[in-house]
């Protein structure tokens, strides 16, 4: 029953953060109508003061999901593993460095990302630049209709930050209890919710066309209930209370993306001022107030090898 119980709480968090996530990623064409902020002289969403201190209070709630929830999490799965045998024991702290890898991991297929739209934008730009020294006004102006890089560009915003939610999703869908779950829905939606509208935002103001635009913030909204399913394939894959090798791996990494999207996306900012601080700092005791209650809720459990580990070991 709790089995049951916990699959049908990961399906409903499936259709809650896909519909929620689109109704964020949209918000802005239809707020748009009434505060014209594609009239106004500003590039960023994160220009605006209330937008910075929602991410920065999402930052601080990621901040203590990591620390406080999804690693000792893997602390605790890791242990269990090397105690039933299932895993060999390591010279350097395995969880911490699953955490490091999960890091690099995001760091590496970003910085490559960026690489590749990079070079396409100044092949675009050279190409450009040489049209419009050697072409008639009328063939200057069809180049530049056609290499807008902005589309180009938004789709490496929308593939390296796909990458981050899909990691958070599966966080999610690797969770062992109910409460678990919804602790964690409630973790990354406060952080996914207010990059979605940020990102709607942001590429409502690069003019993007209608059908690309759509196309991304889809993509964007999709990914982590992707994420979801993919973890509770894994987490099914073993048995009630029993640790499992592919969670343990996939959870680490999935804390080592969310301490990237943080440091890197979030809170990478220097000097902005106290409110920001503030708001970060709220973020955190508020999930760490969560923290206490969902461990007081839920009690101490702990992980059972399974009978043919046992066996052996015996």
């Amino acid at each position: 029953m709790n089995d049951h119980q916990l699959v049908v709480a990961k399906v409903v968090v499936i259709v809650v953060l896909l519909l929620v996530t689109l109704i964020f990623c949209f918000l802005p064409y239809i707020l748009n109508r009434w505060y014209k902020w594609t009239e106004r002289n500003v590039g960023n969403a994160r220009d605006f003061l209330a937008v910075l201190c929602l991410l920065n209070f999402g930052g601080g709630v990621l901040i203590a999901t990591t620390f406080i929830h999804i690693l000792p999490a893997v602390v605790g799965v890791v242990d269990a593993l090397q105690q039933c045998e299932m895993l060999a024991t390591t010279p350097f702290a395995l969880p911490e460095m699953l955490m490091c890898s999960g890091f690099f991991l995001m760091y590496g297929i970003e910085e490559l990302m960026y690489f590749i739209v990079g070079r396409q934008q100044r092949k675009k730009q050279e190409i450009l630049q040489q049209a419009l020294e050697e072409g008639t006004d009328k063939e200057q102006q069809q180049l530049e209709d056609v290499a807008e890089p902005n589309w180009l560009r938004g789709l490496g915003i929308i593939v390296a930050l796909s990458l981050h939610e899909l990691f958070g999703g599966m966080s999610i869908g690797l969770e062992e209890s109910v409460q678990n779950t919804w602790f964690m829905c409630g973790a990354i939606a406060a952080h996914k919710l207010v990059l979605a509208f940020c990102i709607g935002m942001e590429i409502m103001m690069a003019h993007t066309r209608w059908l690309i635009a759509v196309i991304y913030l889809v993509v964007f909204s999709i990914v982590t209930p992707i994420g979801v399913g993919i973890g509770i394939a894994v987490s099914e894959t073993a048995s009630a209370n029993q640790p499992s090798i592919p969670a343990g791996i996939l959870q680490g990494i999935a804390c080592g993306t969310l301490l990237y999207v943080v440091y890197y996306e979030i809170v990478a900012k220097n000097h902005a001022g106290w409110r920001i601080f503030l708001c970060c700092l709220g973020g955190f005791v508020l999930m760490f107030g969560l923290q206490i209650a969902v461990v007081e809720a839920k009690g101490k459990g702990g992980y059972e090898c399974p009978s043919h580990v046992v066996n052996s070991v015996n």
